[in-house]
């Protein structure tokens, strides 16, 4: 058997809505599903639901950005190098927690101070295009959050680009020309909303931090585990086999927890549901852990 602990829905930028992921986690053959969209936990309930119906463990679960410079709360870090992107998944998080809530709140207010801006830049490029246009391509697929993929699919459906890599690489990714950087939240205040919520925080698809060197990667998950992570997501959609191996050793020599997960989307990226063939042992580990906290 196995799970998927990494999956989105409308409730942010994905393209299923959450009671009709568990259909989708049935016929795949999953044990367990967890929802982690990012930066909110409204389709939480929904999904819970579903899956229960359907007679699927479920982890309720949130994707929170970060800012990859570990510096002190409120002190702007201008030595180090810029990093990839962080991302902590929340798993286990009660949806209703008011710290969260206030988290993802603050979110949200920069994605919508984000967004025009970058539009902005396009059409400053000579890519004509209108954040109306964004705005209702995601009110017609249901999503709740808009964010940077919309822009890329708007382009696309303008002929500007062929696909959302292209799309990211090219003009709104990081040091492309329309990229607009939105406020990050500290890594610790991060964890710290999480545990609020009574959940295990993870450092999500590690490969994006963009840290080949074997011992900065290693410092900078002791420095997050000195904050209050709780695990690795070692199985990831952009994770090698040797990934997957360098991310478990990790892992091992940090005495964190594991994890895995698609990252599933919806028909916005190629990924399917449950292709990382996470075993539901990984999903056990968590809960046993989780409940014990707890």
């Amino acid at each position: 058997m196995f799970c998927d602990l990494h999956t989105h829905s409308t409730a942010s930028d994905g393209t299923t809505p959450p009671d009709e992921l568990a259909t989708l986690a049935r016929h795949a053959g999953l044990a367990a599903l967890a929802l982690t969209d990012h930066d909110t936990t409204q389709g939480l309930v929904d999904c819970q639901g579903a899956c229960e119906a359907q007679g699927i463990a479920f982890v309720p679960g949130i994707e929170v950005s970060a800012d990859p410079h570990l510096s002190p709360r409120g002190v702007s870090d201008t030595v180090t190098p810029r990093r990839g992107t962080l991302h902590i998944l929340g798993l286990f998080v009660r949806h209703d927690d008011k710290m969260l809530a206030g988290i993802t709140c603050s979110m949200t207010e920069a994605r919508d101070t984000r967004n025009p801006a970058i539009v902005e830049k396009l059409n400053k490029l000579g890519l004509t295009i209108d954040y109306s246009e964004v705005r209702q391509l995601a009110a017609e697929q249901g999503t709740r959050i808009i964010g940077r993929p919309h822009i890329a699919q708007v382009l696309i459906l303008h002929g500007h680009v062929d696909t959302f890599q292209q799309a990211f690489t090219r003009y709104i990714g990081y040091g492309a020309p329309a990229y607009v950087r939105r406020d990050r939240l500290a890594a610790d205040q991060a964890i710290e909303a999480i545990h609020h919520a009574g959940g295990l925080a993870i450092l999500a698809h590690p490969v994006q931090l963009q840290l080949s060197d074997c011992d900065m990667l290693l410092e900078f998950v002791q420095q997050l585990k000195n904050i209050g992570l709780d695990g690795i997501e070692t199985r990831h959609s952009d994770h090698s086999m040797e990934d997957i191996e360098q991310f478990e050793q990790l892992a091992s020599h940090c005495k964190l927890l594991t994890t895995g997960g698609s990252d599933f989307h919806g028909h916005r990226k190629p990924t399917p549901l449950a292709s990382q063939h996470v075993p539901i042992q990984v999903y056990e580990q968590l809960r046993n852990a989780h409940q014990q906290r707890t």
